[in-house]
């Protein structure tokens, strides 16, 4: 049985938490691949590889954030031909989607591994960091259409409210993942090249299951031979909010990419401090997963009943998300300016300089950290109504705020100043 479900009737709040909680546990999965990784690494290869693995994931992580952000902005518009009940559309736009967004994914993807090494020298990799980094990011990144088939297929179920099923197959990849890590790395000596065919391999896993189930479940959402066109409003329609979705993410990422490249420079005389960095974005990327699900709540909420042309809901729907998101968002803030170092010491294997590194930026994080979580919320809301010019602006200028910062300060107090900078 299928557990699509209308947002457009009904309890807010309790459809709000029904909708939520899935995704939650599917954001927080998701950052378990990267904590597994972590782990793996540190437990069987050593430092200098999970240095490098925050080095490659820099890289990785423009990847992953740009599909997920334009398979997100695409979703908008299957949530609210859904809320319309116009099924003909929707498929349509499923195409449209799925060929200019893959398209894009491979392209890119091509382009990456021809530069890939002058790349990595451009973000000031150090020289005994970087056989890790180029080995672990070919694999990575020619699985990297695995990921956006996961993400275009997941985006779908979601959109229609169907968040469970996507949960599942995350977990079903993430327990592959772990056992797959462990038997590469630990019993077949393949080194950080294991981490990456176990998770390349994993978002494989994951996207056949959804796929299998879309086509025995959802016959609505089945492609015919009738919706392979290129409709022109829908390429456009597609275009504009896939695009400005995965233009938000890319500034984000490729700041963050500029900012572990400031990282990387004060690195010079330790990888202590790109070590620390990694192990706190572990940490941070955790509980962003809650920020971030009831950032995607609120879109799929708003946008379903913009479709049906419910827009005191909709707009009942912000508000009453914002209050839950952003009260999570202080319990964080207290949770990482109190605890903050002992929630690093699990990835740095008794590393004391890097522990205390992670330790003092998380506890300068946690002092500002609910704000971030004030952010999710708006995004949701001109997510769902379709304005993405907004959260793409308002994006580009906190990251080039945090790059200049960064930059500015980082001489003087090194890694508290990322922190500060965010």
């Amino acid at each position: 049985m299928s557990r699509q479900a209308k947002l457009t009737a009904g309890p807010i709040t309790a459809q709000l938490v029904r909708l939520c909680l899935p995704l939650l546990a599917a954001n927080v999965l998701q950052q378990l691949y990267n904590i597994i990784n972590s782990l793996v690494v540190t437990r069987y290869i050593g430092g200098d590889a999970f240095a490098a693995l925050g080095v490659a994931e820099s890289v990785m992580n423009l990847f992953i954030y740009v599909i997920t952000g334009a398979c997100m902005g695409a979703s908008v518009l299957v949530a609210r031909f859904f809320g319309e009940q116009n099924f003909a559309r929707l498929r349509q736009q499923l195409f449209v989607s799925g060929v200019l967004i893959g398209g894009a994914t491979a392209a890119a993807v091509l382009l990456t591994l021809v530069f890939l090494r002058p790349l990595l020298l451009l973000i000031q990799t150090p020289p005994e960091l970087m056989d890790y980094a180029t080995s672990y990011l070919r694999i990575i990144l020619a699985g990297m259409l695995f990921t956006f088939a996961y993400n275009y297929l997941a985006a779908t179920l979601r959109a229609i409210g169907d968040t469970p099923a996507a949960l599942c197959f995350l977990l079903a990849s993430l327990a592959y993942n772990l056992a797959a890590a462990w038997l590469l790395v630990a019993r077949l000596e393949l080194a950080i090249r294991g981490t990456a065919l176990a998770t390349a391999s994993a978002q494989l896993l994951s996207a056949l299951l959804c796929l299998v189930y879309i086509r025995k479940k959802l016959p609505f959402l089945r492609i015919q031979r009738d919706d392979m066109r290129m409709n022109g409003t829908l390429v456009r329609q597609t275009t504009s909010y896939a695009a400005v979705a995965a233009l938000q993410q890319s500034s984000l990422y490729l700041g963050k990419l500029m900012i572990q490249s400031a990282v990387n420079g004060i690195s010079l005389a330790s990888t202590a401090p790109i070590s620390a960095f990694t192990a706190a974005t572990r940490v941070e990327n955790f509980s962003q997963a809650f920020g971030i699900s009831g950032c995607e709540s609120i879109a799929i909420f708003v946008a379903q009943n913009q479709g049906a042309k419910k827009y005191r809901r909709a707009l009942s729907g912000f508000l009453r998300g914002s209050v839950m998101v952003v009260g999570i968002g202080f319990l964080f803030s207290l949770l990482l300016f109190f605890g903050g170092g002992q929630l690093v010491l699990p990835f740095l294997d008794g590393e004391a300089e890097s522990a205390a590194l992670g330790a003092s930026y998380l506890r300068l994080m946690g002092c500002f950290y609910f704000l971030s979580f004030m952010g999710h919320s708006y995004v949701g809301h001109y997510r769902g109504i379709g304005r993405m010019n907004i959260t793409f602006w308002g994006t580009t200028l906190q990251i080039a705020v945090r790059v200049v910062l960064t930059y500015a300060l980082a001489g003087a107090m090194g890694l508290d100043a990322v922190a500060l900078a965010t």
